[in-house]
């Protein structure tokens, strides 16, 4: 922490504005603290952190009187103490108390989520007359348990709903939203089932979208709903897709006489039968089992679809043979919506793979009628996810050279996606760039062209991955200028927000959850419609000050319209990290740009796997590195050591970068999830580094890659006052390593 004051308490030159402010309230004699009164506050800081082990320990009979003390001590996070004793005791107070709670602390974050944790025990309790009074305040209005609660107590009431769509059509939204099995969700599901509002076709696609997300718990949960033998079929398919496809007695196929891929697995099968009866034939024999009961013959197709999505998941390859059978849809009575769905989900597996043959398989999943240009009939169905890869196949095939044509399969997918999804700047970029493919050349294009240059315009702008492309695809490289730093006026204002003034206090307490969690909520719920970007930058400001640099930088990326690229980009220790790189060689603008997603530049950030410090150095990865560059008295107590974790980082990121021939995107993915993987997913054709970057398998390195080549081109402005042209940063095209390249030796 900075020490901004001398002896005599004064702000040191240089010091902060906020406590230039703070020093001239004093000085004025608008606020000061007697000892008396700090020492009463840091017995209450005390207190704070007893009252917390207490909650923790759900010791109900401490944390009572330790609230108390908060309380008649009018202690600025009092209303923590308060909020963690109604916690312990949510399940056993009454409407009044809670309504009690919820007005003492009006606009406070506890309040909020004290409301959230009260609306699920209403629905517990099934208290719907009180759930509907209390949800219209719920601000956050983030909990899908909370939403679809809130279905089933209007039905339950004949309250008419409020929103788009009527009572059904927000059950079904919600429901198959949902991520993954719950409480809120299934017990609406169950009750509007039974009463008719949620039809069986509405089941099976929920049990087909939770299958596409890999969400087993959530099969399971809804399985149920459809009657025991269905729900056992279920649960069989789920364990072994392919076995139940080819020998379920429950659902058993019209016929197996014209499937080579059938033919086969039942010979298999019936190989491994024989086989086991033999080394069996000297055992005691077993009593039969019983056959599993019969479902119902109209669950016997959407049965085999499901079985059909689940094995292709596992192995794609092989359920796109089955799937191939000129029998299979009368064999496994799927229709041809159905058949489109199983090749839908084959492809996506495929293509999450880096599999070449994805992309046939999205085109056996479209009907030949559905292949133009703004025509997506049954694709908009499918899951998100199907949608979001199967784009990224037909951008690698097109980009590729491989097939120019696949463009228009871009455009299809993207048309099907929902209107949120759609407008994505990752697909709002493709969607131009399909669009400048396609253009015929000279003035019969220009018209497209130009359609494809407002889109890039749309999006164009330094704050994320896609925003930069397009700017360096429109020639617009220079950097938005920058806004005037928050006044005087603004950083008081800012400073006496008490939602932002609790979160300082515990993040100064080391309570770095709850301050978070009590900042962001006072940024985007404080006031109605949240901060304005003034605000938000005098807030950054305060936290820059205090390093507490996670917050200022999540806080100036929230603004909207003046974007200050100094204060998102902060260069927190600056001499050490640029001292770091020019040691081995590395681009200080990088480093700085994978330190700030790696950590947000906090020494003590340490992730759940175990990565530690300012660069989340593995252990192991750390005692390789020291080993490597000869750091002789190096070892693990060091790896936060502030100075160590940056050189064992920094000669860590130097080595990978080196491995994939200076590529940026390759090393950060390397960074993240480990050198093996991208040595397999540079395999195959020749690909520009954006779609490289954008067919990243893992959700999260695919976000870090592009993050952190974002962070570094922005960095390298700040630093050395560089063009914003992120196309610099990724270099050449990415194909498959030299075959005279050095052996790999990273870990």
């Amino acid at each position: 922490m900075r020490l901004w004051t001398d002896h005599t308490g004064a702000p040191k030159a240089g010091a902060p504005r906020w406590l230039a402010v703070a020093a001239a309230w004093v000085a004025a004699g608008v606020s000061t603290l007697s000892p008396g009164v700090a020492q009463a506050q840091t017995a209450g800081n005390d207190t704070v952190l007893a009252a917390r082990s207490a909650y923790l320990q759900r010791d109900k009979a401490r944390l009572a009187v330790l609230r108390d003390t908060l309380m008649n001590q009018n202690h600025p996070l009092a209303s923590w103490g308060d909020f963690w004793f109604m916690l312990a005791r949510l399940g056993e107070v009454g409407p009044t108390e809670v309504d009690q709670f919820l007005a003492r602390w009006g606009d406070a974050y506890v309040a909020d989520r004290l409301r959230n944790d009260w609306l699920l025990e209403l629905g517990r309790r099934r208290d719907w007359a009180t759930f509907v009074r209390i949800q219209p305040y719920f601000r956050m209005n983030d909990d899908r348990d909370v939403t679809c609660l809130g279905v089933l107590a209007r039905q339950q009431l004949g309250v008419p709903m409020e929103g788009l769509g009527d009572l059904r059509e927000q059950a079904r939204q919600a429901w198959w939203a949902q991520k993954d099995a719950d409480f809120g969700c299934d017990a609406m599901a169950r009750t509007l089932y039974a009463d008719r509002l949620l039809t069986t076709a509405d089941v099976w696609r929920k049990l087909r979208l939770s299958q596409d997300f890999a969400q087993p718990k959530a099969v399971t949960q809804t399985a149920r709903l459809l009657g025991d033998p269905t729900a056992q079929a279920v649960a069989r398919l789920m364990g072994n897709a392919q076995r139940f496809l080819m020998t379920d007695n429950a659902v058993r196929p019209e016929s197996m006489s014209g499937s080579s891929s059938g033919v086969a697995i039942t010979e298999a099968v019936g190989k491994k039968a024989h086989k086991d009866k033999k080394a069996n034939k000297r055992k005691p024999a077993k009593p039969p089992v019983p056959p599993p009961p019969a479902v119902p013959a109209d669950h016997v197709g959407p049965l085999n679809l499901l079985a059909m999505l689940r094995w292709s998941s596992q192995d794609p390859e092989a359920a796109a043979a089955t799937l191939a059978d000129p029998g299979a849809a009368r064999r496994w009575r799927l229709s041809r919506e159905d058949m489109a769905w199983a090749w839908a989900s084959t492809g996506r597996s495929a293509a999450w793979r880096l599999m070449p043959q994805a992309i046939a398989y999205f085109e056996r999943a479209l009907v030949p009628g559905e292949l133009t240009e703004g025509s997506a009939l049954w694709a908009t169905t499918w899951h998100p996810d199907t949608l979001a890869w199967m784009t990224r196949a037909a951008l690698r095939s097109a980009t590729s050279g491989q097939q120019p044509a696949h463009w228009l399969v871009v455009d299809t997918a993207i048309e099907a996606m929902s209107p949120e999804q759609k407008t994505d700047p990752t697909w709002v970029y493709w969607k131009a760039r399909s669009m400048q493919a396609q253009a015929p050349a000279g003035p019969a294009g220009e018209a497209r062209r130009q359609q494809a240059r407002e889109l890039l315009a749309r999006i164009a702008q330094p704050t994320n991955f896609y925003g930069l492309l397009a700017m360096d695809d429109l020639g617009r490289v220079g950097a938005p200028s920058r806004p005037a730093k928050p006044s005087r006026d603004e950083l008081a204002q800012a400073a006496a927000v008490p939602g932002l003034d609790r979160a300082l206090r515990l993040y100064d307490l080391g309570l770095r959850s709850e301050g978070a969690r009590e900042w962001n909520y006072t940024l985007g719920h404080g006031k109605p419609g949240g901060l304005s970007d003034r605000e938000l930058m005098a807030a950054a400001e305060i936290a820059c000050d205090r390093e507490y640099w996670d917050r200022c930088i999540n806080t100036s990326d929230r603004t909207k319209q003046e974007i200050d690229l100094y204060q998102r980009y902060p260069l927190a220790f600056r001499r050490d990290i640029q001292a770091a790189a020019k040691e081995v060689g590395l681009d200080p603008a990088y480093m700085f740009g994978l330190i700030r997603q790696e950590s947000r530049f906090q020494i003590t950030a340490r992730s759940h796997v175990g990565a530690s410090g300012l660069m989340q150095v593995m252990p192991a990865t750390a005692d390789w590195v020291a080993r490597k560059l000869g750091m002789s008295d190096y070892h693990g107590g060091l790896i936060t050591d502030r100075d160590t974790n940056l050189k064992l980082g920094a000669g860590y990121l130097k080595l990978v970068l080196d491995d994939f021939g200076g590529s940026q995107p390759m090393a950060a993915a390397a960074y993240n999830a480990g050198p093996g993987r991208p040595r397999k997913w540079r395999d195959g054709p020749r690909l520009e580094p954006a779609v490289w970057a954008e067919n990243v398998p893992f959700n999260e390195t695919r976000d870090y890659v592009k993050k952190v080549v974002t962070n570094a081109v922005i960095y390298g402005h700040v630093l050395h006052g560089k063009p914003l042209s992120i196309k610099t940063r990724l270099g050449p095209v990415i194909g498959p390593r030299a075959s005279s390249a050095p052996p790999d030796d990273l870990p």
